[in-house]
């Protein structure tokens, strides 16, 4: 068990815990995400000695960023459980709510990372915002999330989301919280004829949470599973972001005053 710090009571978030069971550094979307987000990182001029992952859960994106990055990334989220899965890193972990604005985090960091974590909250803006004190003046912000409202399933009920963004959405929410946007990223255009199929088979009334995560993130047999790592193999060999895409990758610089 990893070494938590509480700065802040644990609570209930918008995210299904089922997904913390199958989110594993082996998952061919954990690797496709990730490969995207290190380049993303290493086109980006910000120069990265410490970074915070805020909603890092049981912390596979911590993992693989400090495997092949040399910076210490440090990992917040309100779920202690999910904390309490994570392996030790190089960086700390808290049981922390960004809202609460602790005094010594506050202008700590070079980068902070929101993976797959905005579509959860009622007002993003507001939360990246609050993320954003949390860096130095020109830090980096990275954010990841699902593309697309037309490709919504009951797996996005269940998951925890409030919503999907487009390119042009994102690019919004940056301008709107000081964020000057250095790249837009559509990926995963081979997943969407699978996010249409799993938007038609995953029923509404079906109330078993683990089995609609399960259906709806865990490839069925050892076949699809290589199709799938094959997928995302080939696309992430393009030099170029897709025209379409089940996900999207923002990352840009904070503005400086003046």
């Amino acid at each position: 068990m990893s070494s938590i710090e509480i700065l802040s009571p644990p609570k209930a978030v918008s995210m299904a815990d089922e997904w913390f069971e199958f989110a594993t550094t082996d998952h061919f979307w954990m690797q496709w995400r990730h490969r995207l987000l290190a380049r993303a990182l290493r086109r980006s001029s910000v120069q990265i000695q410490r970074a915070l992952e805020i909603g890092c859960g049981h912390g596979v994106a911590r993992e693989l960023l400090e495997r092949d990055f040399d910076f210490p990334v440090d990992g917040c989220d309100l779920n202690q459980m999910a904390l309490e899965m994570a392996k030790p890193g190089k960086g700390r972990l808290f049981v922390y709510d960004i809202l609460d604005q602790a005094p010594s985090l506050l202008g700590r960091y070079d980068a902070v990372f929101l993976l797959d974590v905005i579509e959860h909250i009622p007002d993003d803006a507001a939360f990246v915002n609050a993320a954003s004190k949390h860096l130095r003046a020109g830090g980096l912000v990275v954010v990841n999330v699902p593309a697309n409202t037309w490709l919504a399933s009951d797996y996005d009920r269940v998951a925890g989301h409030l919503r999907r963004y487009s390119p042009g959405g994102l690019m919004n929410l940056f301008d709107l919280c000081g964020i000057e946007t250095q790249g837009v990223w559509q990926w995963g255009l081979s997943m969407v004829p699978l996010l249409l199929a799993r938007r038609m088979l995953l029923s509404p009334t079906n109330t078993n949470g683990a089995a609609t995560i399960r259906r709806g993130f865990v490839p069925p047999n050892r076949m699809a599973r290589l199709l799938l790592h094959g997928l995302k193999n080939m696309e992430t060999a393009l030099p170029f972001p897709m025209p379409l895409g089940t996900s999207i990758l923002a990352w840009g610089q904070l503005r400086t005053s003046g």
